[in-house]
């Protein structure tokens, strides 16, 4: 199981889950020695014309989820897929941003995952295809993520029914968009979750953590760099970082990461300062495995048990009938 932490001062509490598995073990040294060059060489010459659409099309290897349908929907500057679960827990509704460094990704990447999680939260998942750099910014992206938030409601769905979530740049998208909904005076989401979210534009802390030394996917030359690019991307727009926001009022709040990973001292951070503003934040660890391992359920055990925790997150915060599942 792991250790347990509660800080009851800050709303926020911590659970440590202990061991990797085999397979966990293979899919680290597996991602080490394709991911992370290929990384690299992207890190040396950040502004040439890089295929990054084509990134998205890795994602048809995997096998689809049987049993969700698909459907595109129009949002006002991009499109997005609305995936529906054989079997639906009442009016349970997730609004997904997928990762991959606000550059890549999309329809086909994701697929696998995002169906994977509507089948086991019983949810209609809308997965945002937003708009990405260095064509756009990150507040574009933000805006997309609050738009198809619009169209949850506008499509009838209760905010008490509803989910924002998201893994890496998607995590970070998860809590800029709940930040956008509050000054907006939108009705809030149910609850957030964000898998291995980015939360701190100063890397100072990443690169000076251990697990920046561990981690599978992100080299640390890369890192300072990817800022840069991002800087000349975003141009004269604001780029703000989740844990330095106010974060008051914000829906309760689900943060999982490994502890082997780039960013996890974000995630620390981001459940600290959530708890810190009164939000009651669970934070959940794992060692030894890769960026957004919960990819890798129904292979990796640690990710199996990753998605079934966010199930039973979802289910304590969500009111209403439960799903009887499998991860």
């Amino acid at each position: 199981m792991g250790s347990e932490f509660m800080d009851a001062a800050a709303a926020f509490a911590r659970t440590d889950f202990d061991g990797v598995s085999r397979q966990g073990r293979m899919v680290h040294a597996f991602v080490r020695g394709t991911v992370k060059p290929v990384i690299n060489v992207w890190s040396r010459g950040p502004q040439r014309r890089w295929p990054y659409p084509a990134v998205d099309q890795l994602g048809r290897v995997l096998p689809p989820v049987r049993g969700v349908k698909r459907e595109i929907r129009s949002l006002p500057h991009c499109s997005a897929t609305l995936t529906t679960p054989a079997r639906r827990v009442g009016g349970r509704f997730v609004v997904y941003a997928h990762g991959g460094a606000f550059l890549v990704g999309g329809r086909q990447l994701h697929r696998h995952m995002v169906g994977r999680l509507a089948t086991l939260l019983g949810a209609q998942m809308l997965s945002v295809q937003y708009r990405k750099l260095p064509r756009h910014t990150i507040a574009d992206a933000v805006s997309d993520c609050v738009d198809a938030y619009r169209h949850a409601l506008d499509s009838g769905a209760d905010p008490a029914e509803i989910v924002v979530m998201g893994d890496s740049a998607g995590g970070y998208l998860t809590m800029m968009t709940a930040i956008e909904i509050k000054r907006r005076g939108l009705p809030a989401p149910a609850a957030l979750v964000a898998m291995a979210p980015l939360a701190d534009w100063d890397f100072t802390a990443k690169l000076a953590a251990p697990s920046a030394a561990t981690c599978a996917v992100f080299p640390s030359a890369m890192v300072p760099i990817f800022g840069e690019f991002v800087r000349a991307a975003v141009r004269d727009t604001a780029l703000e970082s989740p844990a330095h926001c106010d974060l008051t009022g914000l829906p309760p709040t689900l943060i999982q990461a490994s502890r082997d990973e780039m960013v996890y001292p974000d995630a620390v951070l981001l459940a600290e300062r959530l708890g810190a503003h009164g939000v009651h934040t669970e934070l959940q660890t794992w060692p030894g495995q890769v960026h957004v391992f919960q990819a890798a359920s129904g292979f990796v055990p640690e990710a199996t048990r990753a998605l079934g925790e966010i199930a039973g997150f979802v289910d304590r915060m969500l009111a209403g009938p439960r799903l009887s599942r499998t991860a």
